[in-house]
């Protein structure tokens, strides 16, 4: 089979492409190229999360590793993503491997790389695993000779207390806050109850199968989260994903609080509580609540394609606040240059603790100083016959007006985005692994995103 990294990581299904002699061919390009990577020597840091086989892969990985002569450390038990790129920067490694499909469906397993600054690794690093993966194919693997090398193991212990170093613990539990949590029977498991008080946690058991739903903190895997928010019981809801490395939340009242809205709370927090500062990185897909506050505190914005790949590096450069993506993932580089889940959950219910308030009031007032902004999205399955003629139509003079607005400016980095002149947008990108395009907008009203959504499929040309 061909092995190719998407937007972060390789994933499989399991015992179809996802199997041992797969991710041996990984593992072995990737010790291949061991020797030419920055900080070759520093080892190698190992996490899977409670995945099907993500134990016994991890174990496989690390046996490999160790037979190449590269030190190995291997987490004790499962761990979030961000613990992995974590002990990627405190040990000094070479690289991470997580062994985790994220959000995927549950019948999905993968490979995480983590570069030696802790994030995602770009392009250019996986591209160089994929072509030595062809030349072993190939050409047959390069001479392997065994040098055992040492296998260590870590805990979360060092990883939570740093978390703890990083918010004002003592103000989150004056404020007795009741929290509930929903992993999502991911990594992130059992973990936000060893940080603060008053932590109820559903889906904590480890199910292969997910519960039947898709370890990704949205709607409608988050459904039995807002019902038990319903109840009045609870002051905020934190949800992660599969790997704890995205993050959602929920309102007092059962309300979905967008990710779109978690990262103009975050990036409002930092700012005037913790007064961080630095210049900040948004994907394409991400609101423009992030372009008025940066407006507004005079920070730089940096505007990236579709993917943490590509955030990570841009935050692994001087003077950096965070990076966020409309998927929930978002990183802070003074913790490390890639997302954590369970550290945004933290910063929410700092934030919730200083300002004294609920979390839906903090909303509002959001969405009053930077809005009024409503999302969705919607990926159409198409055709190959639709897809090619989709990209024709594409390829034609752009419309200057969308649904009776003049578009301002198009920006082509990733797909076809469309600012139409009251700050409201639509994006068109075809998918880089699917027979779909995926359609996004942002307006003033749900009504003005439903037209700019429809507007889309003309513009293709499937409505």
């Amino acid at each position: 089979m061909t092995i190719r990294f998407g937007t972060d990581g390789w994933r499989a299904v399991i015992g179809q492409d996802f199997t041992p002699e797969n991710v041996a061919h990984v593992i072995h390009a990737f010790a291949d190229l061991y020797p030419s990577l920055p900080h070759s020597g520093h080892g190698v840091v190992v996490g899977y999360d409670r995945r099907d086989q993500s134990p016994e892969m991890a174990r496989l990985v690390a046996d490999l590793l160790t037979t190449h002569g590269i030190p190995t450390a291997l987490a004790a038990t499962y761990v979030p993503t961000p613990f992995v790129s974590w002990s990627v920067v405190q040990r000094h490694a070479t690289a991470g491997i997580m062994i985790t499909a994220s959000h995927n469906p549950p019948r999905w397993n993968g490979i995480k790389f983590k570069e030696s600054y802790g994030g995602a690794a770009a392009a250019a690093f996986t591209n160089l695993i994929e072509a030595q993966i062809v030349r072993t194919q190939r050409e047959g693997p390069p001479p392997r000779p065994p040098r055992a090398a040492p296998l260590t193991s870590l805990t979360c212990d060092a990883y939570l207390a740093h978390l703890r170093g990083l918010v004002d613990l003592k103000a989150i539990g004056r404020a007795h806050l009741r929290l509930l949590f929903d992993p999502l029977y991911g990594a992130g498991a059992g973990l936000l109850q060893q940080l603060v008080d008053d932590v109820t946690e559903i889906h904590g058991n480890r199910d292969v199968a997910f519960g039947g739903l898709h370890p990704e903190p949205i709607v409608p895997y988050v459904n039995e989260a807002m019902e038990t928010m319903r109840t009045g019981d609870f002051d905020l809801c934190v949800i992660t994903d599969g790997d704890a490395d995205r993050i959602g939340a929920i309102d007092e009242r059962g309300r979905y609080i967008t990710t779109h809205e978690i990262y103009g709370l975050l990036l409002q927090h930092v700012l005037t509580h913790k007064q961080w500062t630095g210049n900040v990185v948004k994907s394409i897909t991400t609101t423009q609540m992030i372009d008025r506050i940066c407006r507004t505190f005079q920070l730089a914005l940096q505007v990236t394609p579709v993917g943490f790949k590509h955030i990570s590096p841009a935050l692994n450069a001087p003077h950096m606040l965070v990076g966020g993506e409309e998927s929930g993932g978002f990183g802070f580089p003074r913790h490390v240059c890639e997302r954590d889940g369970l550290f945004c959950a933290l910063l929410l219910l700092e934030l919730c603790a200083v300002r004294g308030k609920k979390i839906g009031a903090l909303v509002a007032e959001l969405q009053q100083t930077y809005g009024p902004t409503h999302y969705r999205r919607i990926d159409l399955k198409l055709t190959p016959a639709q897809m090619h003629t989709a990209q024709e139509r594409l390829e034609k003079p752009l419309p200057t007006t969308l649904c009776g607005k003049r578009v301002t400016r198009v920006n082509r980095i990733d797909g076809y985005h469309f600012l139409r002149e009251d700050d409201s947008w639509l994006l068109v990108r075809a998918s880089g692994t699917e027979p779909l395009f995926r359609t996004y907008a942002e307006a003033a009203s749900p009504d003005e995103v439903e037209a700019l959504l429809g507007e889309a499929q003309r513009l293709i040309g499937i409505a």
